[in-house]
């Protein structure tokens, strides 16, 4: 802890920060609820959870207003109740949940406490300058907050754009526990080939902003040249059934579309795994990659959010930025023909995750920006930038 701590915060230090958290539900299979599920069970400070947001994919305009009213007034009366030192938001930049948290974070600001947002997605089309009226209105609600948390150093640079010139933290995204001991069990030094064959998996939602097209197009090729691969897909979306056509019309065989996957069988899929591929278009930290990587999987994919922050080509397998199949091919093609390659990078994944990614260390982290949060508000200088 700073030192130089106030006399009026010294009972506050006493004991660890309390904190008011919005989730949206935790049971969904969205990217926030996945994070917050895993780094849940290691917060160790007072930490007190708030569902906000959707309940059902059915809501319109009415309804969906009629909520935001209530869950505004439900925050209102937890505030006033609660003793808490800060509030952690976790919105998206999309202009729905922006309104949504910005209301939340004015009502804290009111009540003068701490805030905290940590932004986990980003308008793609907001990329470059944004729009002078975005501008303007970010820094009029979201210029309140205290420190933001986000998933990688271009997102830091989106913020200063958007004229935010408080504390930015960069943090990572939390590997579940249950993954993480699953794949404990697996041998690093598995053959590059199960039962003679080389299994390439897509996970994630089937839309074309995941890359769904060109994966089963860089497939296509690696096809031609290597008979004995096979393609996993994984998830489900809008465009699972135009996919399903467009394998299907491009007459591409061994490929499996085996929907949305969570739990013991997602372990099941990362198992049968010899290499990941994600050529996504726009991502905050992708979870799906370094729960791959975890398992030891090397990984082919777009340079895109958080990745290039930490991802080492040909370490840990392959990081480019174009998504044309010939190059997702050539790449994946490298693996195929490379054994050792391989082995050397199972090895070297699996580590890096539980030496970065666990989610007993993303939640230790993000505790002590709690405390350096409320060490700011009592008059220590917050020294992370």
């Amino acid at each position: 802890m700073p030192s130089n701590v106030s006399a009026s915060g010294a009972a506050r230090c006493e004991r660890p920060p309390r904190v008011l958290l919005t989730t949206p539900l935790l049971n969904g299979r969205g990217g926030v609820s996945q994070y917050l599920c895993a780094v849940r069970p290691h917060l160790q400070h007072d930490v007190q959870y708030l569902t906000i947001g959707s309940r059902s994919g059915d809501e319109n305009i009415l309804t969906t207003l009629v909520r935001m009213v209530h869950d505004s007034w439900r925050f209102a009366r937890t505030l006033r109740q609660g003793n808490f030192d800060i509030v952690h938001l976790n919105p998206s930049i999309f202009p729905k949940a922006l309104v949504r948290d910005g209301i939340l974070l004015l009502i804290a600001k009111a009540l003068g406490k701490e805030v905290l947002v940590f932004t986990h997605g980003w308008n793609p089309a907001w990329d470059g300058r944004p729009p002078r009226y975005l501008r303007w209105g970010f820094r009029f609600v979201y210029g309140q907050a205290d420190a933001f948390i986000v998933l990688g150093n271009r997102f830091k640079q989106r913020l200063r754009l958007l004229g935010y010139d408080k504390r930015v933290f960069v943090e990572g995204a939390p590997v579940a526990d249950e993954l993480l001991n699953d794949s404990e069990d697996e041998s690093a030094e598995r053959g590059t080939t199960v039962s003679g064959r080389f299994n390439i998996l897509f996970l994630a939602r089937v839309e074309k902003d995941k890359g769904i097209y060109e994966a089963l197009d860089a497939y296509s090729v690696i096809k031609q040249k290597h008979r004995f691969v096979s393609l996993t897909v994984a998830g489900e979306g809008s465009e699972l059934d135009a996919a399903r056509q467009y394998a299907s019309s491009r007459q591409l065989s061994d490929v499996k579309f085996i929907g949305h996957v969570q739990g013991a069988e997602r372990c099941k899929v990362f198992r049968t795994a010899d290499a990941y591929l994600f050529p996504s278009h726009h991502e905050g930290l992708p979870l799906s990659v370094l729960e791959a990587m975890a398992y030891g999987i090397p990984v082919v994919t777009s340079a895109v959010g958080g990745l290039p922050d930490f991802f080492e080509d040909g370490t840990m397998g392959f990081i480019t930025e174009r998504r044309d199949a010939e190059e997702l091919a050539s790449l994946l093609s490298r693996l195929v023909c490379d054994p050792s390659l391989c082995s050397t990078i199972r090895r070297f994944n699996r580590q890096y995750v539980r030496g970065h990614f666990a989610a007993c260390k993303i939640a230790s982290r993000i505790e002590r920006i709690y405390v350096l949060l409320r060490g700011a508000a009592d008059g220590a200088i917050l020294s992370t930038k």
